[in-house]
Formats: C-alpha cells, sequence, structure tokens
C-alpha cells in the first residue's frame, strides 16, 4: 500500500505532481483572476465609468447566479467523463468574458460579460482541481497535496496585484483586463490541454497515498465508497455544510473585491491599499499548505471549525480597527492567512470526509453551487452598504457573527455524521 507522499512510483516520476503543478496554475491564474482580482478595479473602473459601486458589482452577482446553474452540471460531467474538455471551455470563455470588459464603457457590458466568466469560473477552478487531485491521490496525502495546488491563489494575488496595477496605471481598466485575457488563451489554455489526466491508470501510474479504507489485503483498489448524491441530500449535515459554504463565501467575496477599497477608506492610499492586497494573498503561501498538513495529521474535523473560526477572526480585526491602520493590516493579514483555506481547501475535503468517493464530482459541484450564491450576493451587498453609508464598517460586523456561526455549523456536521457514518 502506496501510505506516504512520493516522487516517483515504480521508478519513474508520479504524474500525480503534474497534476497538482496543473492545479496550482489554475488556482493562480484562473481562481485569482476570476475571485481575488476584482479588488483592483473596483476604483479605477466605477470613477471612468462615473457608477456607483453596488451597482457596477451587480455583475459579480449575475456571475455567481449563473455560476449556480452551471455548478452542479459541471460536476457531474467531469465526475463521468473529461476534465481536459471543460477546464478547456472554461478557459475560453474566461479569455472571452475579459476581451468584452476591456471593450466595455458602460455596465451592460460586464453584465453581458458575466455570463462566460460565470461558466468560466465553475469550469477552471476550484472544482476540477479538487476532482483531479482526488482522481490522483488518496486519503493519507490528500490534504497536503490540495494545500500545496490551492497555495497558487494566494501567490497568483501576490504576483499579479502589482502587474494590474501598473498595467492599469499605464493603459486604463482595459489594459487590466486584456493581461487577463492575455493569460487564459497564452498559458492556462495549453497546459490544461497538455497535463489534464483525470484518471492514474491513462498514464501506467496507481492513487498515491490511499487509506486502508481504499484498499484490500492484495493492494487492489475497492469499489468507491460512499453515498450517492441523493443520498447525502437527505442528511442533515449535507444541508448544513451547504449553509456553512454560503455563509462563508459571502463573507470571502467582500473582503475580495472591497478590501482595497476599505485599506482607502481608514486612509491608506492606494497603491499600499494594492500591496496590502497583495501580501495577504501571498500569505496564503503558508496557509493552505499548513491546514492540508493539519486535515492530514488530524482530520478535516479538526481543520474545518479551526480554519472557520481563525477567518471569522478576520473580520472581527476588520470591525474593530478601523482607525488603526497597522494592526488593521497585520491582524487581516495574519487571520487571513489561516482562516482563507476554510474557503477552497477544506469544503471538497469536508465532502469526501463525510460522504466518501460514490459520488464525489457531482457533490463537490453541489459544494460549489453553494460558494456561488454565498458570491452572488456578498461583494455587492457590502459595495451597496458603502453606497448608502460611506463605510463597509456594518458589513464587517456581520460578516464576523456569519463565519463564527459558520465554524458552529460545521462542528455540528461531523456530530450528526458520525451517528449517520454507516458505509
Amino acid at each position: 500500500m502506496n501510505d506516504k507522499i512520493q516522487l516517483k512510483q515504480d521508478g519513474r516520476f508520479f504524474f500525480g505532481w503534474w497534476i497538482v503543478f496543473l492545479g496550482f496554475c489554475l488556482m493562480l491564474l484562473a481562481y485569482v483572476g476570476f475571485a481575488s482580482l476584482t479588488s483592483v478595479f473596483v476604483i479605477p473602473v466605477t470613477e471612468a465609468l462615473g457608477v456607483g459601486r453596488g451597482e457596477w458589482m451587480l455583475y459579480m452577482t449575475i456571475q455567481a447566479l449563473v455560476g449556480v446553474i452551471a455548478s452542479p452540471i459541471l460536476g457531474k460531467l467531469m465526475q463521468k467523463g473529461s476534465v481536459k474538455k471543460w477546464v478547456a471551455i472554461g478557459c475560453l470563455c474566461g479569455a472571452v468574458a475579459y476581451i468584452i470588459f476591456s471593450q466595455s464603457h458602460s455596465l451592460t457590458g460586464f453584465y453581458i460579460g458575466a455570463l462566460f466568466i460565470g461558466v468560466g469560473f465553475v469550469a477552471c477552478a476550484p472544482m476540477p482541481v479538487s476532482i483531479l487531485i482526488n482522481s490522483w491521490f488518496g486519503g493519507k496525502v490528500k490534504g497536503t497535496a490540495s494545500g500545496i495546488a490551492f497555495v497558487g491563489s494566494g501567490l497568483g494575488g501576490f504576483i499579479l496585484s502589482p502587474l494590474l496595477n501598473s498595467a492599469i496605471a499605464a493603459g486604463g481598466y482595459s489594459a487590466g483586463y486584456l493581461v487577463l485575457a492575455g493569460v487564459y488563451l497564452i498559458i492556462l489554455l495549453p497546459l490544461t490541454l497538455l497535463l489534464a489526466v483525470k484518471n492514474p491508470e491513462d498514464k501506467g501510474f496507481r492513487r498515491m497515498g490511499e487509506t486502508e479504507a481504499e484498499v484490500v489485503s492484495d493492494g487492489s483498489a475497492l469499489e468507491k465508497r460512499g453515498m450517492t448524491a441523493g443520498q447525502a441530500m437527505k442528511t442533515g449535515e449535507f444541508w448544513l455544510a451547504i449553509i456553512s459554504c454560503i455563509m462563508v463565501v459571502f463573507a470571502s467575496s467582500a473582503i475580495l473585491m472591497n478590501d482595497i477599497g476599505y485599506y482607502v477608506e481608514c486612509g491608506i492610499d492606494t497603491a499600499k491599499a494594492a500591496s496590502y492586497h497583495g501580501i495577504m494573498l501571498g500569505l496564503l503561501l503558508f496557509g493552505k499548505p499548513i491546514i492540508g498538513f493539519v486535515t492530514d495529521k488530524l482530520g478535516i474535523k479538526v481543520s474545518a471549525p479551526l480554519s472557520t473560526f481563525i477567518f471569522a477572526a478576520t473580520f472581527l480585526v476588520m470591525f474593530l480597527f478601523g482607525g488603526s491602520p497597522g494592526i488593521l493590516v497585520a491582524g487581516v493579514c495574519i487571520c487571513y492567512c489561516l482562516g482563507a483555506p476554510s474557503i477552497t481547501v477544506v469544503p471538497p475535503l469536508l465532502v469526501n470526509g463525510m460522504f466518501g468517493e460514490k459520488d464525489y464530482g457531482t457533490l463537490v459541484g453541489y459544494i460549489n453551487m453553494a460558494t456561488s450564491i454565498g458570491g452572488a450576493f456578498g461583494a455587492t451587498i457590502a459595495a451597496f452598504i458603502y453606497d448608502a453609508t460611506g463605510s463597509y464598517v456594518a458589513f464587517w460586523g456581520v460578516a464576523t457573527i456569519g463565519v463564527a456561526i459558520a465554524a458552529v455549523l460545521r462542528i455540528i456536521c461531523f456530530a450528526i455524521n458520525k451517528k449517520n457514518h454507516n458505509w
């Protein structure tokens, strides 16, 4: 039984690490482009168009609602068929969306582009990353492999945030969006076509790091164990997990899209605010592998609520210390480092821990749908609160309470699941 992390299998470099590399790149460039860099565009776009932040961010709501529809469909298609095909289509949709954004001089263009970006986001990351890693890595190392792949979103924000700021300063928001379109067409699409192999057997390998429950005595793989999607949806813990994901991403989308605006509100100049945004995301280089390692060693039932409680502390810092910029930035960066993995690393591992692998892709699709619901409203509501009050502070208070409740719900999930875990 292959029960530990190894670079080679049967004397050959394990192709699963190329899968991790692809996942890293998708999170580095696709996820960051879709989810983490909107904050860079808020001020330049709204000032250029002469519109409120809430009005403009309605495109995020449209994008997310498209994701709600697309997530379960694409999750099932990826589970049963080709991941490569759908990720490639997602790359093309992302490029089309950003080209539309670059040429848009009214809100209508952004709302139209949101239709394409909604499909692209779901098809590129993080769902296919979770499905591919689950296919190549078993329970003993899956958390670590996931942590390494998902850390790309932190490094991507750290690298792309100043790059986009420079592009926007030189050529306006149109230049920034064209940079993102090029990333999808020139980098991500070729990598996907080259590396997105779903089944280890297709490359002559076996899944690495399987648990005793995943293999039989002769070392061969068992039939996938767990619940079907239909069975899982009849349990209370499934719906509590869904609600927790909605609440966490409701808050997360707001900080990703509005933190630069909030730093400016607190007296920090725009350039420094953008650099702090990049540092916040860059620290995920450490936070995501740490949470992945904790999951492998202590289990998802420990890492899920732990990371979520820390994420709640991020918003508490933003609520309390707006008048102390030094404490604000330091506190946000530290708490976000270990709390943000509750958005990306934790949910797919939570699904696997509670419901097994029998219908993993479909269930991850439903979880992704839940994150789309949260993302549909969090950033936009925060922006409308700013437009109405001139401050984001009230939203941070609500977010603190909501994310703390989500952490408690995740504890309850596992308490219920322990009684129902009969597969």
